[in-house]
């Protein structure tokens, strides 16, 4: 998920779960929530280093340990003397205490981006499979506005609180807190029923005559009711809208196909590349496309997971160019809007 998203959140999960505490507290707390995201780092080093980078070795089990520990040490070397000679800021936390909520607010990062449809490779260095959940966007505005709810509310209701001399006994925002955290849970509760059946509708259908090999649905970026199918069959890919509260009206014959490229051997000697291999190993739908150029062949293929959830500017693709007697000449991952070839 995005940036701003992880920010809220690891900021609603300290105020909900770890109230009173000092500032350095919330600080690792909020540190660990979004210090996995440095990853994005990477797009500065080109295409290649971002397929790699991105969703790796921050956002495994390792990464999160690695985290938790190191946003723990962070909060507990602060220290403010001036803050501290005036009694205003309590005794440092314990590294038990600091560590455990260091630990939740980076596996909550790690778990909300493997809801996302972008993959994560929770296993690396040790395995590079990426898992997907497909349950939410990459940028879902009704987390977002639970989140920012959760936090300015209970600062609404304080400050006219203060106005008419009333006091509030509770730990600040923890209330508030803790409501958006169970909507968000709920939330997600009913995108992971309304995901299982739009998977179902969609492996009960068959695709121009052909029965789905794999299906996967993608979450749309506002409506909880309409999702947006991958099937791969033998020979094609197809992609229709689910809508799941009218299932008994949906046609599969409205889905778009597009056919694989048939076997060749300018198909098999890029997919024997370096970059197709690592490119494949990062993707669960992948796409071939070839065409003729002035010099050979020219061998693209793209992710339709990331088709279909919407054009980004750093989605990805491998490239491969074959001369006319079909040995490669260069090859390479790239952006994928940069490409003739879709």
């Amino acid at each position: 998920m995005d940036p701003g998203t992880h920010v809220l959140a690891s900021l609603v999960l300290a105020r909900a779960l770890f109230p009173r505490r000092p500032w350095r507290f919330l600080l690792a707390v909020v540190l660990a929530g979004t210090l996995a995201d440095i990853d994005l780092l990477s797009l500065f080093f080109g295409p290649s280093v971002y397929l790699s980078g991105r969703h790796t070795w921050s956002h495994s089990i390792a990464g999160i340990l690695v985290i938790a520990v190191l946003c723990s040490f962070v909060g507990l070397s602060l220290k403010s003397k001036n803050v501290r000679s005036l009694k205003l800021d309590p005794a440092p936390a314990p590294f038990a205490g600091i560590f455990l909520a260091a630990f939740l607010s980076a596996t909550m990062h790690v778990l909300m981006d493997l809801a996302t449809p972008t993959g994560v490779a929770v296993l690396s260095p040790f395995r590079p499979t990426r898992f997907a959940w497909d349950l939410l966007p990459a940028t879902d505005l009704w987390i977002l506005t639970l989140l920012v709810l959760g936090i300015l509310l209970p600062e609404l209701f304080r400050l006219v609180s203060s106005e008419i001399g009333a006091k509030d006994k509770g730990p600040r925002g923890r209330d508030g807190a803790l409501i958006a955290l169970a909507f968000v849970c709920l939330y997600v509760g009913s995108r992971l029923v309304l995901h299982g059946d739009a998977t179902a509708l969609l492996d009960a259908h068959s695709y121009r005559g052909e029965t789905p090999r794999r299906v996967a649905t993608i979450p749309d970026s506002l409506s909880l009711f309409t999702w947006h199918g991958i099937i791969e069959t033998t020979s094609q890919i197809c992609t229709p809208e689910v809508p799941v509260t009218n299932a008994a009206h949906f046609d599969p014959e409205t889905a778009v196909c597009v056919h694989k490229p048939d076997p060749s051997s300018a198909l098999t000697a890029a997919e024997q590349t370096e970059a197709a291999l690592n490119f494949l190993s990062a993707t669960r739908f992948p796409k071939a496309s070839i065409g003729v150029t002035d010099d050979g062949t020219e061998v693209v293929i793209r992710d339709m997971c990331a088709v279909v959830a919407g054009p980004s500017r750093f989605d990805l693709a491998a490239r491969v160019l074959l001369d006319p007697n079909g040995r490669v000449t260069s090859q390479g991952i790239v952006w994928a809007r940069l490409l003739r070839l879709r």
